[in-house]
């Protein structure tokens, strides 16, 4: 029997003394009870199954990428692309981008996402060739900086590419699900970040659906998490992305912000990807890219105060700030 009091959220900093029974039925519906700890061992169907799921919930985390899970990290966006949705154009140039890339470790950023093809909602499809052209020379000067280095890619060849040049982490929107994908993470021998994302860039946006999202974003993540490990990747080296922005509607996002701490029963780290995201403006004034800071920090934030362990972030300084005076007001800093 598990005592009720406090318990730690993936042996960090977030802790939890309730718990939301999520159920749902044959019609599809889904109902949320509030409990105590140990009533949820009385409550459910399967002990066993229960005191599984609040063991992942509740056991550190390994390393990630060598970096530690019981404080959260911060991971800066470095989009070498002339049309992402925020910074495009910023950094095509190899020099301006690895310039870039320094500031951002210096500020504080402990990972570099490298991404050399745009995902945002119609854009223009790039071919392999482009996209290694954009990324290998920004990996290369970043190499023998103080950060890990991410390649932001769905395509087996790059990833190939770019850890073989010393990307650390493969980080796909995709959820390893592209041709050759799989196979060719599995090759790399390095951390992975698996993302939901419903339907595909060029479509997500077309009226998505769910029932209820984070339940549904669980499950699919648990899916492939499931067939990365058969693929020959430990779990120990996967973390998951529940796609901020990708394939929701403004009441997903929030849906899924307010219910995040739910994927620690994954048992694997969680990143939160919302800097500069439309649904900001939506919920405020229609503020354009580069005016979404205080936003971006709020759900940042947020992530945090649901244990979540890795921050994606345009505003590397700025986050770096907010956190820490988080992590203070929370006992933690």
């Amino acid at each position: 029997m598990v005592p009720n009091g406090r318990h730690p959220v993936a042996g960090g900093w977030a802790a939890f003394d309730q718990i939301d029974l999520v159920q749902r039925d044959e019609a599809g519906a889904y109902t949320a009870l509030r409990m105590e700890p140990d009533q949820l061992f009385k409550t459910a169907g399967d002990r066993n199954a229960a005191a599984a799921v609040f063991d992942l919930i509740t056991a550190p985390r390994a390393p990630f990428a060598g970096l530690v899970m019981d404080r959260p990290q911060i991971m800066g966006i470095l989009n070498v692309t002339p049309d992402s949705f925020s910074d495009g154009g910023r950094h095509d140039a190899p020099g301006r981008a690895v310039a870039s890339g320094r500031e951002m470790i210096a500020a504080g950023a402990t990972i570099i996402d490298i991404g050399g093809e745009s995902t945002r909602p119609g854009a223009e499809a790039v071919t392999r060739n482009q996209e290694l052209a954009r990324v290998l020379p920004p990996i290369a000067g970043l190499k023998p900086g103080n950060a890990v280095i991410s390649i932001d890619t769905r395509h087996g060849e790059v990833m190939s590419r770019a850890t073989a040049a010393g990307a650390g982490i493969i980080n796909d929107v995709g959820g390893l699900r592209g041709e050759g994908a799989l196979d060719a993470a599995a090759a790399a021998n390095v951390p992975v970040i698996i993302m939901h994302m419903q339907g595909t860039p060029e479509t997500m946006q077309n009226d998505p659906q769910y029932g209820f999202a984070p339940v549904e974003i669980m499950e699919f993540l648990s899916a492939r998490i499931e067939a990365v490990v058969a693929a020959g990747i430990p779990r120990a080296m996967i973390a998951v992305d529940p796609g901020f922005g990708f394939g929701k509607t403004v009441t997903h996002n929030l849906e899924l912000m307010n219910w995040a701490a739910m994927l620690h029963g994954l048992g694997v780290p969680v990143l939160i990807g919302a800097s500069r995201k439309s649904s900001i403006a939506k919920m405020s004034a229609g503020e354009d890219a580069d005016h979404r800071l205080a936003g971006s920090l709020v759900l940042a934030m947020k992530g945090v105060e649901q244990g979540c362990q890795l921050l994606r972030v345009h505003d590397v300084a700025e986050t770096r700030q907010a956190l820490s005076v988080a992590m203070a007001l929370g006992g933690a800093g």
